[in-house]
């Protein structure tokens, strides 16, 4: 009887264990059912009927939230100024699952010559329409995927912009984005950005073909003739790493635009302070390349660097270029300065991939909520991501001045680089001026070179010193531009603030930095008798994550990885790793689980491993110093088995840092 009674009760534990794991799976690998759940309390609030001044464009093929007619009447009631709107969507599965998110930018000219980012539902006030054919739009009301509504948004824009443009920072614009999904297309998840890429590009191509209505901001286009492009390269030390530059510049650079005008090119060398043998071969290579060597001794300053050599330019558009950078298509300046010559350009800058691969390195500047980020740094670029984010022609906060061609005039409208800001940040500052004066930094995914990063200066993660540097030079850039705290005109404010990737902006609790994991001394000694190999942990990651704000809390010891247990049910398990230190302590700490499909995927044989990730957050200060040895034990809520794992990762908590090791 007894043993029944238990039985019942292993068994009652047991389902209780499960239902829990796969709620929780649920819940973590639909991070965009999160968001909606924590995001759309507006469908609870009454709104107005639209009115007949009011047309709304809505895709046939997509289903329209009910209340989409009053929420745009509520914006354009709210927003005076606004001619031209355009919402939020996202997709609908065969079982009505919502999926794949688009969440759209404010205004961005560049980016709508690219391809139709307005997508399947926009709004216009009817005198916007007034003067125009009736044909020409009525088409569009029920029907915004072709290249009629394209046309047709090309034209309304053309229209609102044709006096002059809408400056990318100021005020109340007339073209704006909604900022609610209004509109879900019926459509599944596979491969949804791949059949995205080749409509997009197809619709761009079929208006190319038909005029040049669309031509100017398909292409980037603006006025250029035979300017000259002056090339500022701040260079010290590295002769063999210029040479291969200027080579690219020299022999592997086309000047001739499509209008048949040739650009001059006129090279400009800044020297901070060569060795005296390095500084011969520079001098050498002068005569061998054709530029001016500028050489002034002095600390590194890229800001003051680059505004020497563009005090000594001559040409209409200067160009900073890195001396590790490697040209690798002919074409490359040609597009460059056809975008810079548009009247409404501030910096253009190119999309920029490690070297001799395809991981990205740059495809633009976005400002996030921590500050200035890379977006899809170190992602694939065969791989399209999020509405061909590296590859169409996007407008951007800003752009990298590893590679940045811009107006003179502009630059020098704009005040030069920040000298200020010695190391870091000022490309940034630069292209936030230029925003505020209300000019557009574009990115060209349709330019690529290789950028062989930081071999002059090395890594800012590298040292406490260069860490603190980074964050005094990211307080200075906010002092100096406080409206962009936080916000970027280019990226909606429902995208993720905390991720490289293009996700909506949710946060489980082992993402968040605010989050710290509980730390207590272990009673007793090493539980080594539960140790029987059945335990399998794989750590990841066991070092320090510095603090991004002279205002957080603290820098925290990061430990995370995977584990599970081996031909066991892994839901019924609750974690916990054990910090050993070398003089006998031992701290536990508890861990968060984390939803990993990759490890589910190289698993099969194994049972309920979806939950296998754990992370865990340690502020700085709940451990002594000392080196400790990471283990985890795992305790079966289901019976009183326990097991242990003693893992090869170190962390060593000295002078208040920590360092990861591994294998010892």
């Amino acid at each position: 009887m007894v043993s029944k009674i238990k039985a019942l009760i292993r068994d009652k534990l047991n389902t209780i264990c499960y239902e829990r794991y796969v709620q929780e799976v649920e819940r973590q690998e639909d991070v965009y059912r999160q968001w909606y759940l924590h995001n759309e309390g507006w469908k609870k609030l009454r709104y107005p009927k639209a009115g007949g001044d009011i047309v709304i464009f809505a895709d046939r093929d997509g289903v329209v939230e009910e209340k989409a007619a009053g929420v745009t009447a509520d914006f354009f009631a709210r927003h005076p100024a606004v001619m031209l709107a355009y919402a939020d969507e996202d997709c609908l599965d065969e079982e009505g699952r919502r999926h794949s998110p688009w969440f759209k930018p404010q205004w961005s000219p560049d980016t709508l010559g690219s391809f139709q980012y307005f997508g399947h539902y926009f709004a216009a006030r009817r005198e916007l329409l007034a003067d125009m054919e009736p044909k020409l739009w009525q088409e569009c009301l029920t029907d915004c995927s072709g290249a009629a509504a394209y046309r047709l948004l090309l034209a309304l824009t053309e229209k609102i912009t044709s006096k002059e443009w809408i400056p990318a920072n100021g005020g109340e614009k007339a073209i704006a984005p909604i900022g609610k999904v209004l509109i879900h297309m019926k459509r599944e998840k596979k491969d949804i950005e791949a059949a995205d890429l080749e409509k997009e590009d197809r619709e761009a191509a079929d208006l190319e073909k038909e005029g040049d209505c669309a031509a100017p901001c398909r292409a980037g286009r603006g006025e250029e003739g035979g300017e000259t492009i002056s090339v500022i390269v701040p260079s010290k030390d590295h002769p063999e790493t210029l040479r291969r530059c200027l080579l690219g510049l020299r022999e592997g650079t086309s000047l001739e635009t499509e209008r048949g005008a040739l650009l001059g090119l006129e090279l400009i060398v800044v020297d901070n302070g060569s060795l005296p043998e390095n500084r011969r071969i520079l001098e050498e290579m002068a005569q061998e390349f054709d530029f001016r060597y500028l050489y002034r001794p002095m600390p590194f300053n890229f800001s003051v660097m680059c505004n020497l050599g563009a005090k000594e330019a001559k040409g209409r558009y200067l160009l900073f270029l890195n001396d590790d950078m490697e040209i690798v298509e002919p074409l490359w300046l040609v597009k460059l300065a056809e975008a810079a010559a548009r009247p409404y350009a501030g910096a253009v800058g190119a999309k920029l991939l490690y070297p001799q691969g395809d991981l990205i390195q740059h495809i633009g500047i976005t400002n996030l909520r921590v500050g200035p980020v890379h977006k899809l740094l170190k992602q694939h670029d065969e791989i399209a991501y999020y509405h061909g984010q590296n590859r169409h022609i996007y407008d951007m906060i800003g752009v990298t001045a590893a590679c940045l061609l811009i107006r003179t005039e502009v630059f020098w409208e704009a005040g030069g680089f920040f000298e200020g800001l010695a190391v870091s940040y000022n490309d940034v500052d630069l292209c936030y001026t230029l925003c505020e004066r209300g000019y557009y930094n574009i990115l060209r995914n349709d330019v690529t070179l290789f950028h062989h990063e930081s071999l002059s200066r090395g890594d800012d993660n590298l040292s406490d010193e260069k860490w603190l540097r980074l964050l005094q030079e990211k307080d200075t850039l906010y002092e100096r531009h406080p409206s962009l705290k936080g916000f970027d005109p280019f990226y909606s404010g429902n995208l993720a603030q905390h991720s490289n990737l293009y996700l909506p902006d949710f946060l489980y609790d082992y993402e968040k930095r605010d989050y710290y994991t509980p730390v207590r001394r272990w009673k007793g000694n090493e539980p080594a008798q539960w140790e029987n190999g059945c335990l399998i942990v794989n750590v990841e990651h066991a070092r320090e994550e510095k603090k991004l704000e002279f205002t957080e809390r603290d820098d925290v010891y990061w430990i995370e990885g995977w584990s599970y247990v081996l031909g066991m049910d892994n839901c019924r398990y609750e974690r916990r790793l054990l910090l050993q230190r070398g003089g006998g302590e031992i701290y536990e700490a508890a861990v968060l689980s984390r939803y990993r499909k990759d490890v589910a995927a190289i698993l099969p044989q194994q049972k309920n491993v979806a939950l296998a990730g754990f992370v865990c957050r340690i502020p700085r200060g709940a451990l002594p110093h000392g080196e400790y040895t990471v283990s985890m034990l795992a305790r079966d809520r289901c019976t009183r088995q326990r097991l242990y794992q003693r893992t090869k990762a170190r962390i060593c908590v000295k002078g208040g840092s920590v360092y990861e090791q591994y294998g010892k």
